[in-house]
């Protein structure tokens, strides 16, 4: 039985516990679940500067490039061909069946050039949903429900009490607009607040998206195609992020095992989660979505829905949310790698052999 060579690109983006040292750890567990008899893993370390590192060493789990790996280059056009660059030595070349991209700096673009198979979605819905103003105006546009804002492109544009008054909502979220993990995010109720917010969020990003406070319940749905008839979703049961010691869902919350509490199966009754479900469902379709998505929700005390966000790129270490969901639907951990895996071949094998 031929096995299937799976890169696993990781690291890259910011150091630390959010950035890189997260998507090490989650590739590690990505790297644990593959059944050696199918699979052939390609370990991939994505440098600070954007270079992607051969880590050829695989005895335990290498945590960067080493001094002696090659680069990694992607063919344009190759369809997992790759080039092996060493300093010192002759370039060669290897073959990558099928990417499992875990970097914060999601490389859409590039696998799509290189005509390879790869876990997640097509452009533009990586580029759509890393964008929080952007996916909230396509969620707008498309009638779903959204929570009210503002975006800034300058730190002069808006004053407090203006905002306050247009988004009716004497708090206020004041976030960078592509940023993750709740990084530069701060809830602001005064002036001086809201300007040291504003500021924040500009050393993140060039676009501040500044929303209402909504009192709510924080609502998870995991959303996963059928790998044989992508059309058909399957949906899991929402999950409920309960902040303990924290006003909120910060990055710290997310690094702290008592700042949060992630119930699995959230406290609804069945027609509650159906509304949940089927919101899910339509913003994954309206985004353009593929592989997998974890669509986050307000829930207010009078049960309205609000979309807060849609990740295409859901954390997928074993005890994060979107994996957790899904075992309770029925699908472990392992399981759910080699499904994303075969979803991937089969999409690209689709895009090779349109219907006409």
């Amino acid at each position: 039985m031929t096995r299937i060579n799976v890169a696993l690109v990781f690291g890259g983006g910011p150091p630390g516990p959010l950035g890189h040292d997260m998507s090490v750890e989650f590739a590690r567990s990505v790297y644990e679940a593959l059944d050696r008899k199918q699979h052939s893993p390609i370990l991939v370390a994505v440098a600070p500067d954007g270079k992607w590192w051969l880590q050829e060493n695989t005895n335990g789990f290498p945590l960067g490039p080493g001094s002696s790996s090659a680069q990694l280059i992607l063919l344009p056009g190759g369809r997992g061909k790759a080039l092996l660059h060493r300093c010192n030595e002759n370039d060669s070349t290897c073959n990558v069946d099928v990417v499992f991209p875990i970097s914060p700096y999601y490389c859409t673009g590039l696998l799509e050039i290189a005509q390879v198979p790869f876990v997640g979605s097509r452009s533009p819905a990586p580029a759509i949903c890393g964008d929080k103003q952007i996916v909230k105006r396509i969620l707008r546009d498309a009638g779903l429900p959204i929570a009210r804002s503002l975006t800034l492109t300058t730190k002069e544009a808006l004053k407090f009490q203006f905002v306050q008054e247009a988004l009716g909502s004497r708090s206020l979220f004041v976030k960078p607009a592509s940023l993750y993990n709740s990084i530069g995010v701060s809830k602001v109720t005064c002036e001086a607040e809201f300007e040291a917010a504003v500021d924040l969020a500009f050393r993140y990003d060039s676009k501040v998206l500044v929303e209402e406070y909504v009192q709510a319940r924080e609502l998870e749905c995991a959303v996963l195609p059928d790998t044989e008839q992508p059309s058909k979703l399957l949906c899991s049961w929402p999950s409920e992020v309960i902040p303990d010691e924290h006003t909120f869902y910060t990055a710290q919350a997310k690094l702290d095992e008592k700042g949060v509490v992630l119930k699995t199966k959230a406290e609804l009754d069945e027609a509650e989660a159906d509304r949940v479900r089927s919101l899910s469902c339509e913003a994954f379709r309206v985004i353009g979505c593929e592989a997998m998505a974890r669509v986050d929700f307000f829930m207010r005390p009078n049960a309205e829905l609000l979309i807060n966000e849609v990740g295409v790129s859901p954390a997928l270490g074993p005890s994060s949310a979107f994996p957790r969901m899904m075992k309770e639907c029925g699908i472990p951990y392992n399981v759910l790698v080699q499904r994303l895996l075969e979803d991937a071949i089969k999409r690209a094998e689709r895009a090779k052999n349109p219907i006409t």
